[in-house]
């Protein structure tokens, strides 16, 4: 599951697979001359680098398998568009943009069970979603087509897989479905509004951030039965992401002004308040890494930080990545996205022995 992100999208009514060559302006680029973000050598050093030439909306990672990394954002200034969201994927072997696909704007994207899962629960600019937001497609990984959609009950807010369980939430209710025919499997009735939703304990768990009459609660819960585990009140606002740890959460709040956020540790099976690091700007991002949690202003004004995933502590900091910046950890490596001036890049990189 992603960030939220403090942009708009517009819906369209049409999908359709594009060349990712007519697309993307993409230079590929090996240790040494690879781009790398300002004082960033105190966090890692970058091994390789892709260059994705855009000025629109992202991007940010979705998901991570297959020896590929999956990326959805506006790549439109070639095209003079905006009223679309895109989707690609990076061959990690060839380090090469190896599929591009056009969606209809989204709330929610998921890796997970053979599939991408891209959820479209709300219209933007007054332009309606599919169904009235309640599809959620499955799209093929290797060349990221649609093998079909699925439509709900309600509007698609959310989705995830929690190791081969297919979540999706609704306004009113979490669903699991078979990801095969699409047949709803669980319902659990839910009085929040989600808000974010990420698995946890190796897929154990399924943990999602909803909010209630101005108050905001974390949720645990069994990831195949939807049996409700653990319910935990969250001091401030967030808006998400979850970084899930062996033993834990991490989750970034707001204060009440909403002028500083706190990140805050739950863990265990009782979702105990552990760790708080605060004064921090309002919009951070927190990320799961090999070992570490990568703190992000997603700003793009402040630095960025490694804590030590039980403990909060900074191992180490470094210079901002750019707006949305985000890390990703896949098959022991990791990979990061940062921004320089209106170029987004895409890089392997390798943390330095603190942020390892």
């Amino acid at each position: 599951m992603r960030a939220r992100r403090i942009t708009c999208r517009v819906a369209v009514l049409t999908v359709a697979a594009i060349s990712a060559l007519n697309l993307f302006a993409v230079a590929s680029t090996d240790a040494g001359t690879a781009t790398t973000p300002p004082n960033s050598t105190a966090l890692f050093s970058v091994s390789r680098s892709l260059t994705l030439a855009t000025d629109g909306a992202g991007p940010f990672i979705v998901g991570a398998g297959n020896d590929s990394i999956f990326v959805d954002g506006t790549f439109d200034q070639f095209h003079h568009q905006t009223d679309t969201d895109d989707l690609i994927r990076i061959n990690l072997s060839t380090w090469r943009i190896s599929a591009a696909a056009r969606y209809p704007n989204e709330t929610s994207v998921a890796f997970g069970d053979g599939a991408l899962w891209w959820a479209t629960g709300q219209d933007a600019f007054d332009i309606p979603a599919p169904d009235s937001g309640r599809v959620l497609f499955k799209i093929d990984p290797t060349n990221l087509s649609k093998q079909t959609a699925f439509v709900l009950p309600d509007r698609t807010l959310l989705v995830t897989v929690a190791r081969t369980s297919l979540w999706v939430a609704t306004p009113s209710m979490l669903i699991r479905l078979d990801p095969v025919s699409g047949q709803i499997l669980v319902k659990v009735p839910s009085s929040f509004s989600p808000i974010a939703m990420s698995s946890s304990e190796q897929g154990k768990y399924l943990d999602v951030l909803g909010s209630r009459d101005s108050k905001e609660y974390l949720t645990t819960y069994d990831a195949v039965s939807g049996r409700r585990m653990m319910r935990r009140l969250i001091p401030g606002a967030s808006g998400g992401p979850l970084a899930t740890t062996t033993r834990g959460v991490w989750i970034n709040t707001a204060n009440v002004k909403g002028q500083s956020t706190t990140a805050r540790y739950y863990e265990g099976d009782r979702l105990l308040p552990s760790t708080t690091r605060g004064g921090y700007p309002p919009d951070i991002s927190l990320f799961s890494g090999v070992g570490v949690i990568w703190l992000v202003d997603s700003w793009g004004l402040k630095s960025t930080e490694c804590l030590a995933p039980s403990t909060g502590h900074v191992q180490s900091r470094g210079g901002p990545l750019g707006v949305y910046g985000s890390f990703v950890a896949y098959a022991g490596r990791t990979f990061v996205l940062f921004d320089r001036g209106l170029t987004d890049y895409f890089a392997r990189v390798i943390p330095t022995k603190s942020c390892s």
